[in-house]
C-alpha cells in the first residue's frame, strides 16, 4: 500500500546525491537511525525531466525514522556520468543550493565522536549557543560528497523527552544566500510560507568557524521559514533557514546545485494540484527547470512531479499523487 504524504505545504523529502549508497545507509542508521524504506532503480522519465543525457541511469534509496515520521531522506547515486560537488569545501558564507539539513539529537557530542570514526569532520567542535530564550547544543558535520548536517540538542527550557532513541529526521533545510530579499519573496511571497523568524542578529558562537578576526562584528540576516501551523500552533516540519552574510564574501555554488551533482540536491514537496501550483510560480516570474512527466516514486505510488529553481539555485520539486 501507497503511503500518503501530509498536504501542509511543507517538504517532505530531501534530496542528497551520493557516490555509494551502501555507505551512506549505513552510516545514516548508525549515526542518526534513519531506516532504509525502499531502494531501486530511478525513473527514466525523471532523469530526462532533469535534462539529462538519455544515457543516464541512477539508483535510489529512500531512509524513513519509524519515529519520526513523515518526512524522508532519499540518497540518490547516479552512474556513468560526470559529477562535481555542488558545495565543494563550501564554508557557510560561502552561497548557493543548500548548506545543511538541520535535525536535532540527544547528545550533539556523541554523535561527533561516532562521525569523526567515519571518517567525517565538522566546521566547529560542538558548542553551545542561544537563540532567543533557548540554550542550545550545537555541531555542524561535514559528511561525504559535500554534505553538512548541523545537529541541535535543546538544553534549556527542557523538551518532552523524544520518541527516538539517537536523533530525529532531517526537519529543516539550512541555505546561504546572495541576497536576503529575493530568497525572502520567493518562500514568503512566492510560495504563501511565513517567516516565523526574520531578523539582523549578532553571531551567538562561532559554530561555523568565521574568521576570529570576525567574530565580533560579523553579523548574519537570518529567516526561518514554514508552511504554516498545525492545530497546537506549532510550525510545520519541513523548513527552510536562510541566512545572508552581509559584508563577508564567498564562492557561489548556485551553477552546480542540479542533478547530477554531488550533495543536497532538492526538496520536495507534495502538493494537490501541480498544475496550479506551476502557474502560480510562473506568475509571479518563477520559471520551471524541469517539465511535469508522470513517475513512481516510491513510497507515494505514481505522482506527477515537476520543479523550479529559486533565486540561489535551490532545487525545489512539487510532486501530486495520482492514487
Amino acid at each position: 500500500m501507497n503511503a500518503s504524504p501530509d498536504m501542509n505545504g511543507a517538504w517532505n523529502e530531501a534530496l542528497i546525491s551520493v557516490r555509494d549508497l551502501d555507505r551512506w545507509i549505513e552510516a545514516l542508521d548508525d549515526l542518526f537511525g534513519w531506516k532504509l524504506e525502499s531502494r531501486g532503480e530511478v525513473d527514466a522519465a525523471l532523469l530526462a525531466a532533469w535534462q539529462l543525457p538519455p544515457q543516464a541511469s541512477a539508483e535510489e534509496a529512500v531512509l524513513f525514522h519509524p519515529d519520526d515520521p513523515p518526512r524522508r531522506v532519499r540518497l540518490l547515486r547516479f552512474d556513468g556520468l560526470p559529477q562535481v560537488e555542488i558545495r565543494s569545501s563550501g564554508h557557510h558564507w560561502d552561497t548557493g543550493g543548500i548548506f545543511s539539513l538541520l535535525l536535532y539529537a540527544r547528545d550533539p557530542d556523541a554523535i561527533f565522536a561516532a562521525a569523526q570514526r567515519l571518517g567525517w569532520s565538522a566546521h566547529h567542535d560542538p558548542v553551545d549557543m542561544h537563540f532567543g530564550d533557548r540554550h542550545l547544543r550545537n555541531v555542524v558535520l561535514r559528511a561525504w560528497d559535500g554534505v553538512a548536517f548541523g545537529i541541535y540538542c535543546q538544553v534549556s527550557p527542557p523538551r518532552p523527552p523524544p520518541r527516538w532513541a539517537q536523533a530525529g529526521m532531517a526537519f529543516n533545510g539550512q541555505q546561504s544566500v546572495r541576497d536576503i530579499g529575493p530568497a525572502r519573496d520567493f518562500y514568503c511571497g512566492a510560495l504563501g510560507w511565513r517567516g516565523w523568524f526574520d531578523a539582523r542578529i549578532g553571531l551567538t558562537c562561532n559554530n561555523m568557524g568565521v574568521p576570529l578576526s570576525q567574530v565580533a562584528t560579523q553579523q548574519q540576516d537570518v529567516i526561518i521559514c514554514a508552511s504554516g501551523q498545525d492545530a497546537a500552533g506549532l510550525w510545520h516540519y519541513g523548513q527552510v533557514e536562510l541566512v545572508g552574510w552581509p559584508g563577508l564574501g564567498g564562492h557561489d555554488f548556485a551553477a552546480r546545485a542540479v542533478p547530477p551533482n554531488l550533495g543536497v540536491l532538492a526538496l520536495r514537496i507534495p502538493v494537490e494540484d501541480l498544475d496550479a501550483r506551476l502557474g502560480a510560480l510562473e506568475a509571479r516570474g518563477v520559471a520551471t527547470f524541469s517539465r511535469p512527466v508522470t513517475v513512481t516514486l516510491e513510497p507515494w505510488g505514481r505522482v506527477r512531479i515537476a520543479g523550479v529553481r529559486t533565486p540561489d539555485g535551490v532545487l525545489i520539486e512539487f510532486y501530486q499523487p495520482l492514487t
